[in-house]
C-alpha cells in the first residue's frame, strides 16, 4: 500500500461524552467530510506514517436535538490531532480548541481513492 493518505475514509470519532461517525476525503493535505449534522472542513501534513492536522466541524443541519452534538457538546469546534498512518488506517488522538480538557481518539478506515 502506498504512503500517500490521499483516499476517502469512513470515521469514527469518540470522547468521554459521546462517540460519532461520518466519512472524510483526504487530498492534498486537506481534508472534507462530515456526517449527518455536521461538515469536517481541515488540513493535516504528513512526514512518513506522522500525521498532524486541524479539522473544524461546523453544524450544517438544523437539528437542535441532545442526540444531535458533536462528541464534544459545542459546535463548532476546531479540534488539533495526531496520529499514525499504516496500511489503509490513520489512528488519531487530539484535543478541541475550545475543550482542551476533552481529549478525543479516532480511527480512518480506508474506503476508496
Amino acid at each position: 500500500m502506498t504512503n500517500s493518505l490521499k483516499g476517502f475514509y469512513r470515521a469514527e470519532f469518540e470522547t468521554a461524552r459521546k462517540k460519532a461517525r461520518g466519512v472524510v476525503l483526504l487530498q492534498d493535505g486537506q481534508i472534507r467530510g462530515g456526517d449527518s449534522t455536521f461538515a469536517y472542513i481541515g488540513s493535516y501534513t504528513q512526514e512518513g506514517v506522522t500525521v498532524s492536522g486541524s479539522v473544524r466541524g461546523v453544524r450544517h443541519a438544523n437539528i437542535h436535538r441532545p442526540d444531535h452534538v458533536s462528541v464534544f457538546g459545542i459546535d463548532p469546534v476546531e479540534v488539533v490531532f495526531d496520529g499514525v498512518a499504516k496500511d489503509g488506517y490513520v489512528s488519531i488522538e487530539g484535543v478541541a480548541r475550545e475543550t482542551p480538557s476533552l481529549s478525543l481518539r479516532g480511527l480512518l478506515t480506508r474506503i476508496g481513492d
